[in-house]
């Protein structure tokens, strides 16, 4: 299990939580797209993307070698243009990822949500696109040391 993996895993277990969400764009109706890991580079100026990405930030072994563990960076940016309340958007779907990771702390029976899970929305924001992150960390594997033989053979 690598840190590849968590943010693979991660972003397949966020996509179905966010089905229910969508934002409407100057194009028409679109779905919040999720990533693993960097989201794609916007080459269009029309259009205002939202999305969550699932990047790990950090990854550190523990002292006993037991397991190790990742820090991962659930970043949101969520297009909202409505007139009143538009930063609404954000908290709504911030908390509704946040309580799902709480609920279900394991992901695909590979990674343990350890605590304490932080959520964070700048003061400075580039309105109408709304931008917060999720800082959570999970554990990943950790091979075990294989023994080197300094003896004669």
């Amino acid at each position: 299990m690598t840190t590849v993996e968590l943010m693979d895993n991660l972003a397949e277990f966020l996509r179905p939580v966010v089905t229910d969400y969508s934002t409407q764009q100057p194009s028409g109706q679109r779905e919040i797209k999720v990533y693993a890991g960097f989201p794609p580079a916007r080459m269009n100026a029309d259009e205002q993307a939202s999305f969550i990405y699932a990047l790990v930030t950090a990854a550190q072994d523990t002292a006993d070698g037991d397991m190790s563990t990742a820090t991962v960076e659930i970043g949101f940016s969520i297009y909202d243009d409505s007139e009143y309340d538009d930063w609404r958007s954000l908290y709504n779907i911030m908390e509704h990822v946040r309580q799902h990771l709480l609920k279900h702390r394991f992901i695909a029976d590979r990674h343990r949500l350890l605590f304490p899970v932080k959520f964070e929305v700048p003061e400075a924001q580039p309105a109408p696109q709304w931008q917060g992150k999720i800082t959570a960390i999970y554990t990943i594997g950790q091979p075990y040391e294989e023994d080197i033989y300094y003896g004669e053979e």
